[in-house]
């Protein structure tokens, strides 16, 4: 039985500050590829200048048929690899590479790029704002909001409570160490 191969989106991870360079190189390999990119005004010593960066660094999209592209695209001097999860390269759905050109084109003033990375489900963290503030909870599901479970521990009882990702903190962890 032969494989069915499909064209799909997948980010593909690059070396430092090249992402504009891969994106034109893959441009003239025919591949298509999506580097999302915002305006700043950054500073000189002596001016103001504007200039597009990429939204996320070191990291753009390329639409490929993985069976017969994967390897090409990986050859590229700036490419280092994709992203994967359980050594599988992680497709990301159209809709969601649509969703973010919006984003990224009607909604750059306001775009705001938080990573979730180093947030896990069970660890607990303290809300930073809203009306649970100071409070510590632990992280029950991240996608965009993290369902939170604040704790009433004199009653016995806990809620559990969207709040934006933006409205957590990890605790940092303090070590006492021995004279």
């Amino acid at each position: 039985m032969e494989l069915v191969s499909e064209i799909q989106w997948y980010a593909l991870y690059t070396r430092p500050r090249a992402e504009k360079k891969l994106a034109n190189y893959l441009k003239q390999l025919q591949i298509e590829a999506y580097l999302p990119l915002v305006r700043k005004r950054k500073k000189w010593s002596d001016r103001y200048k504007w200039i597009e960066e990429p939204v996320f660094a070191s990291y753009l999209f390329v639409r490929i048929d993985w069976q017969r592209q994967a390897l090409r695209v990986l050859k590229l001097p700036q490419a280092m690899h994709f992203v994967s999860r359980e050594a599988a390269p992680v497709p990301i759905k159209g809709e969601d590479i649509d969703l973010l050109r919006v984003a990224v084109e009607d909604f750059s003033d306001s775009l705001v790029i938080r990573d979730t990375s180093s947030l896990s489900t069970g660890e607990i963290v303290t809300i930073q704002d809203g009306p649970f503030v100071g409070r510590e909870a632990v992280i029950e599901r991240i996608h965009g909001k993290v369902l939170v479970i604040v704790s009433f521990p004199a009653i016995s009882k806990s809620i559990q409570v969207e709040v934006p990702v933006t409205h957590v903190a990890q605790q940092s962890v303090i070590m006492q160490v021995g004279k």
